[in-house]
Formats: structure tokens, sequence, C-alpha cells
């Protein structure tokens, strides 16, 4: 979990993440694709934040003599008026994160690698919440098709709400009027975008998408057998693979877990401050970073100029681009600074032993050959300095999410 990632960065387009399906274009995550490459780029310089937690004791105190305090040249709580961070309530649905029969038979097709290609049955009608149905699609507002709005043969999961070869998922409500649909009919009914929707015209907006139901696929739960088990993985037997499955997915569902409840956790507490404003010399250092690290792996390689190479990929002066990476930094930074101020108030500090295990177990996780090689990462990619000085708010950051976590009312209905 990226604690500075936008909370909205899922797949945004109702009907799957690729940019072209059965040769129809669709909706792209985000304004346009050029903003989806330059939040992800940007996510670079923040990319430390989750990867690796840090476990808090004397509530989060450090009580080690050799530690530091807070590494950034500004006092967090000048810009931030917290609300409560302890205690917060956070709920989370029981069912997500258990281990059914249903997950372990997706599992075990996934292990053995199982295709998820589809065979219509043609004793199958009428659409149920477990179908995994073909349809084409068109959605229309005002009467009119938008564009990318529409598909041809496409497989899609009802239950799961997502692109049934694919694994992408769709907006809330997609698939929710497709139940009880025949073969051969049509079914339409409204669906509305998120309120945070990356295209404007779209975001928050009611759609009709009309259906038309091609056909229903073919039962695939029996279809693992121990001869196929043993051709297409390491395992001997279906219940080998069974019991394989059912341990790799109980760990999944248990970190899937604890990055939902960071998620909340951090959603809900940044949501209980007030970020009065910014520290503009942190921000715009930040900015200068990233396109000193953008310049220096994009333009130089490439023999082209920095405006030359943003022209060519995003279509925007480098003016454009600039105040579109500072606007994104901007953003990630206010959950920073907000956790920033929850360590200033807790008194917390960067402890050698703690933050020397975060480093290098960060690095160890990202590939990274050296610390510095991985503190040139997360600079300018010369500054190793500037880059060790980041990580360790970024300690300060984890340390104090996993205070508030700590301290957190995690509730399962």
């Amino acid at each position: 979990m990226l604690l500075l990632a936008n909370a909205s960065d899922y797949a945004a387009n109702p009907f799957s993440q690729s940019e072209k399906q059965n040769g129809v274009s669709l909706l792209m995550r985000g304004d346009t694709m050029k903003n989806r490459k330059i939040l992800a780029i940007c996510l670079i310089t923040v990319l430390a934040l989750g990867l690796v937690g840090c476990s808090c004791s004397n509530n989060g105190k450090s009580s080690s003599s050799s530690s530091t305090s807070s590494s950034s040249k500004y006092n967090p709580l000048d810009y931030v008026t917290l609300g409560q961070y302890e205690g917060v309530e956070v709920q989370l649905k029981k069912s997500d994160y258990e281990v059914t029969d249903d997950k372990v038979k997706e599992k075990m097709k996934e292990m053995c690698g199982s295709d998820n290609t589809f065979e219509a049955d043609p004793d199958k009608k009428v659409v149920t919440q477990d179908s995994i149905v073909n349809v084409d699609y068109v959605g229309s507002m005002n009467g009119e098709p938008f564009s990318g709005g529409s598909a041809q043969n496409v497989w899609i999961d009802v239950k799961g709400n997502k692109d049934a070869e694919k694994g992408t998922k769709y907006i809330d409500g997609f698939t929710n009027g497709i139940s009880g649909a025949r073969v051969g009919t049509q079914a339409a009914y409204n669906v509305t975008f998120p309120e945070n929707y990356g295209n404007s015209d779209l975001a928050g907006k009611e759609v009709v998408f009309t259906f038309t139901i091609n056909s229903i696929a073919k039962d695939k739960s029996d279809e693992l057998t121990d001869d196929y088990v043993k051709s297409h993985s390491n395992y001997q037997s279906v219940k080998e693979l069974r019991d394989a499955a059912t341990a790799e997915l109980t760990t999944e569902l248990q970190k899937q877990k604890e990055d939902d409840i960071k998620s909340k956790v951090t959603e809900k507490v940044v949501s209980n401050a007030t970020v009065k404003s910014l520290p503009e010399d942190a921000v715009n250092k930040q900015v200068d970073q990233y396109m000193k690290y953008y310049e220096k792996r994009y333009a130089s390689n490439s023999g082209m100029t920095l405006e030359k190479v943003i022209q060519t990929n995003y279509g925007q002066s480098l003016d454009e681009f600039k105040q579109q990476v500072k606007e994104q930094v901007e953003e990630q930074m206010k959950t920073q600074i907000v956790f920033e101020a929850i360590a200033e108030d807790q008194k917390m500090t960067v402890d050698e032993e703690g933050f020397n295990a975060y480093v290098n177990k960060l690095a160890s996780e990202n590939g990274f050959t050296s610390l510095d090689t991985m503190y040139k990462n997360y600079s300018d990619g010369e500054d190793s300095n500037a880059g060790e000085e980041y990580l360790k708010t970024i300690y300060l950051c984890n340390k104090a999410l996993d205070y508030c976590i700590s301290k957190a009312n995690v509730i399962e209905v």
C-alpha cells in the first residue's frame, strides 16, 4: 500500500484497465493516458511509503540514544491542525478476507496455469449472480452513445463485477442489472460513475448501459484433474495443489486485510486533519528533484531535450507538465505532512537501528544494489543525502501510521 498513492487509483475505467479491448477503444483511468503516466512516474518519489512497515514500541516513541529527530526542515505542526488520530473507527467486510471454497478453486486454477478462456453452454439460458456471461454493451448519456463506452464479445464475471478474462474491475454497479436476463435478449439500466472518476464529462454522471446477452459460459469448477495438475504445475495431485492454494490464499488475504486497514486508517486520519498550507520550499524541492530525475532518465537517454520528450509523450509544454507534477506532489504531500505532524506530536524519532533495518529491507525487496543507489533514486538521481533524508521522513510517517493503526478501532461486519 502506498501511503501517498491517490485513493481513487483503482480501475476508474468502468470496463477494464486495458486501453483497447476487441478493437474498441475504452475509457482510460484518469483524464487521459498522459495524466496516468505522470501519476505513475511521480509516485517514484514516494514509493517508499508502506512498502516496508516499521515496528513501534513505547507508543511509537523511540528509546534509542542514537536516534535523531524528524528530518523535516520545517515544523509540520505549523501547517497542520490535527484532528482525531487515536481510536479512529474503520470498518471491514469480514467476508472479503475469508478463505472460501470458491476462492480456493480460483487460486488453484491460477497456480496451475488454467487459462481464463470460456466456452458457451447452449443449455444455459438465464444469467445468474454467479454466471460468466458473454455480452455486447453500449453506454449512452442523454440518449447518445459516449466515446469508449461500447464493446463486443466481452466475457463478464457478474458476481465479481470484472472482466472475466483479464480480471480487471468495473465501476460499482456495472454488472448489477445483468442477473436474470435471458440469452438473446437485452438488459438496460442506469449506472452512476464515481464522483472522483478521471473523465470530468462522466464523473458523477448517470448513464445507461445496454447489454446484449450473447451466451453463458460452461461451469469450469470441476475441470482440474490429477493429470492436469501434474502437467501444468509443480504439484502431483489436486489435493496437494488445494493445500498449497489454501495456504497461499490465507497469506494473501491476511496481507490484503492489513493493507486495507492501512488505507482506511490513512483516509480517516487525513480527513480528520486540516492542512492549512504546505511548505512551499519543500514542495518546490520535490518538484525540482522529480524534473531532474525525469530529465536524466528519459531525456538524456533519448538524445532529446526534456521539453521535446514531454511534447512527444504528453502533448504538453514544459510549464504545463511541471504544473501538473506540482499538483500531484501537493496532493501527495497533504497526506505526508499529516503523518509528519502526528510523528512530531508524539515526539517520534528516527532510531538508527530501526531505520537501517527499514532501508536495507526496502533496498533488498526493490532490487537496489546499494543504499547509496537507492538514496539517489529517491532524490534527483544524484544527491544520495537528499534521498536518505527523504526516506527518514517516510520512515517517520510509517511509524506514525503504525501508531494510528495500533490505536484504531477496527470493526469487521
